[in-house]
């Protein structure tokens, strides 16, 4: 797993790195706002910046955003094809990344009506992890 890591982030430019770093030590969604609060050490210091190096993160499969929450989350496998969900603790905000078959996604694209084109889905699972839970 580690040598992919590698493989992926030589390709990565200074502020995708840093950025890239800072979510996978937090482990927690992040807003673009507190990305910028911790990364603003190494010399990143305008939103645009690093919503520019969030969006090329996206693209490569190796940073998530949580609709639900406005946040952004390293992927929990390096980097991945896009076909995913997501459960999410709502009290703690652990998230788990949930791996789509391509008849899974099939299957929910399907779910749009005929007057809507699906694109993408997005899936978002909230509910108590095992920690949160009452016992």
């Amino acid at each position: 797993m580690n040598a992919a890591h590698h493989h992926h982030d030589a390709k990565l430019s200074r502020n995708q790195s840093e950025i890239l770093s800072c979510l996978r030590k937090a482990k927690e969604p992040m807003s673009a706002y507190a990305i910028l609060d911790r990364v603003r050490v190494s010399g990143i210091s305008h939103p645009p910046t690093v919503y520019r190096a969030l969006n090329e993160l996206m693209e490569k499969g190796m940073v998530h955003r949580l609709q639900s929450r406005s946040a952004f989350i390293a992927c929990g496998h390096g980097a991945c094809d896009g076909k995913f969900a997501f459960a999410i603790c709502r009290l703690c905000e652990k998230v788990v990344e949930i791996p789509l078959s391509d008849a899974d996604q099939a299957a929910l694209l399907s779910l749009a009506p005929d007057e809507i084109a699906p694109e993408q889905v997005t899936l978002e699972i909230a509910g108590l992890c095992e920690i949160c839970r009452p016992a």
